[in-house]
């Protein structure tokens, strides 16, 4: 991404969230960054992470009575594939899954 809205950026302070999921392909700086924006910091590792940050291949929270699930993407083939998204969201067994690797915003 060539950069985070501004409008969204107002809303990236501390203590107004409870909960930032990555879905990787992030440095040192950022990982920071996000740990100082909310008490819960879930990241999936990418396939380009700095080399001094080992994050796990997916990610698995529960957020009220959800199950959310964070991965990059990569696994995916083509990367995007509903039906893939599909397979991977029942096999993690979680509501919701978000996933990145392709640059597009979808629901």
């Amino acid at each position: 991404a060539s950069g985070i809205p501004e409008s969204f950026k107002r809303m990236l302070v501390p203590n107004k969230m409870q909960h930032v999921i990555c879905t990787g392909n992030i440095g040192v700086e950022q990982y920071n960054e996000m740990l100082g924006l909310a008490p819960n910091v879930c990241v999936a590792a990418g396939d380009f992470e700095d080399p001094s940050l080992s994050f796990p291949e997916y990610q698995i929270l529960q957020v009220g009575q959800f199950r959310i699930g964070a991965i990059h993407g990569h696994q995916m083939l083509p990367p995007g594939s509903k039906e893939g998204l599909a397979k991977m969201r029942r096999k993690l067994g979680v509501d919701i899954l978000i996933s990145g690797a392709t640059h597009q915003n979808e629901v």
